[in-house]
């Protein structure tokens, strides 16, 4: 994006790093840290979670692995995370959003009713500029199988466990 993440006060207040114990202050916090690490990711257009932002070196403060597994989990309980075995990926949008976004993208350029393999979708020339450019193929396998319960998208196994050779047909 090239301009310099701002970071909030909250980052800057000691006791953020340590989850808290009276109820509707933890509610808060983790608010605050959803909020926190959804507007990082998209800054940096990261998918998966970087675990840099649990630590902030100016104040000597880092999330311990406890409350960033607290943190992760309340991520994903709010639909702002999915977990992957140890990875999570962070949903700035819904996946029911970037399945629109992908569709409308698909139906925009005229494309519904080809295969577009996963990496022309994440990775392609003509996804350049597009909000889910550089998806990671996990996450973006994980929407297209969303846009077929819907009946828009056929995903087409390849050989390959990591998605690399797979396809996806829109409707």
């Amino acid at each position: 994006m090239g301009t310099e993440f701002e970071w909030p006060w909250q980052y800057s207040f000691p006791p953020f790093f340590t989850i808290q114990p009276i109820v509707k202050t933890k509610e808060q916090q983790l608010a605050s840290w959803r909020n926190l690490i959804c507007d990082y990711h998209q800054h940096h257009s990261k998918w998966e979670v970087d675990g840099a932002v649990f630590e902030n070196g100016k104040i000597s403060r880092r999330l311990s692995p406890a409350a960033q597994r607290v943190v992760l989990q309340d991520l994903c309980d709010q639909g702002q995370g999915i977990m992957e075995g140890e990875r999570c990926f962070v949903l700035w949008k819904s996946v029911a959003q970037w399945g629109s976004l992908i569709h409308g993208w698909v139906s925009e350029r005229g494309l519904t009713g080809t295969v577009l393999t996963l990496f022309e979708i994440h990775s392609g020339d003509d996804t350049e500029g597009q909000p889910f450019y550089g998806m990671d193929v996990w996450l973006l396998q994980h929407v297209i199988t969303m846009l077929g319960k819907e009946g828009k998208a056929e995903l087409m196994m390849g050989e390959s466990e990591d998605f690399s050779d797979a396809g996806v047909k829109f409707y």
